[in-house]
């Protein structure tokens, strides 16, 4: 499998030109395997809504992978701005081979990190030099 892991947050030109841009893309050529992981930060009451939206946002480029030969997966994931990570994303984890002490502490760190930019994000919203104009 490849990443783009030089942040250009595209796909490669020979499975699809797209302007969207999703989180991650992993792609084999020698399998012809496409894989786009969006994550998502929503409220705990709207994990559902949000793995839903961002399945559909991603569908037709899977489909369009899929008319040219390629097998495409679209996988959000989801950690709760409180913290809670959902089943998605330690579906993903677990997929992707993470086990043991490593996915505990993957859990851990991504819960962490969405609630301290969730908080930052809270404290902001009464900055006035940061308010929507």
């Amino acid at each position: 499998m490849q990443v783009d892991l030089e942040q250009r947050l595209i796909f490669p030109p020979e499975i699809i030109t797209t302007n969207l841009r999703p989180d991650l893309v992993l792609w084999s050529t020698s399998q012809k395997l496409l894989v786009i992981v969006e994550l998502t930060v929503p409220w705990e009451a709207a994990v559902g809504e949000a793995y839903e939206r961002k399945r559909l946002k991603y569908s037709d480029i899977a489909a369009e992978a899929e008319q040219r030969g390629w097998r495409a997966q679209v996988l959000p994931v989801e950690v709760g701005c409180r913290g809670f990570v959902a089943t998605s994303t330690t579906k993903l984890l677990k997929g992707m081979g993470v086990r043991g002490q490593a996915f505990r502490q993957a859990v851990k760190s991504m819960s962490e990190a969405a609630e301290r930019s969730s908080s930052w994000l809270w404290i902001k919203r009464k900055d006035p030099n940061w308010a929507a104009k």
